[in-house]
């Protein structure tokens, strides 16, 4: 395991996840999400929803390389679409995601 899964393990340890598309769209409204990653094989609808929600309110969207299987695999939760809740995990995972297949959505 990565510093980058492991950093996203321990956001779902310590309750810094926000999870599914619903969740996630009221935690970055309420400026509670910090980070947005969506998984490889996230709908096309739903990576463009996501997409908007980034550009409209300034928060950063990761597209990682793993799909929603890699994903259930490192936080126990099989979804497409993960906010992070926590300003520095949110950082510690921006620093981190170089050393993996995922990149910056926009």
């Amino acid at each position: 395991m990565n510093v980058f899964d492991s950093t996203l393990s321990l956001c779902m340890r310590a309750g810094k996840l926000a999870y599914g598309f619903g969740t996630v769209k009221a935690a970055v409204s309420g400026g509670r999400a910090f980070l947005l990653l969506t998984a490889a094989d996230l709908s096309p609808k739903t990576r463009k929803e996501v997409d908007y929600l980034s550009a409209r309110y300034g928060v950063p969207h990761l597209c990682l390389a793993a799909g929603m299987d890699g994903i259930a695999h490192i936080i126990g939760r099989k979804t497409g679409v993960i906010g992070i809740t926590d300003q520095g995990l949110a950082d510690r995972l921006m620093l981190t995601h170089n050393e993996t297949e995922d990149t910056l959505c926009r």
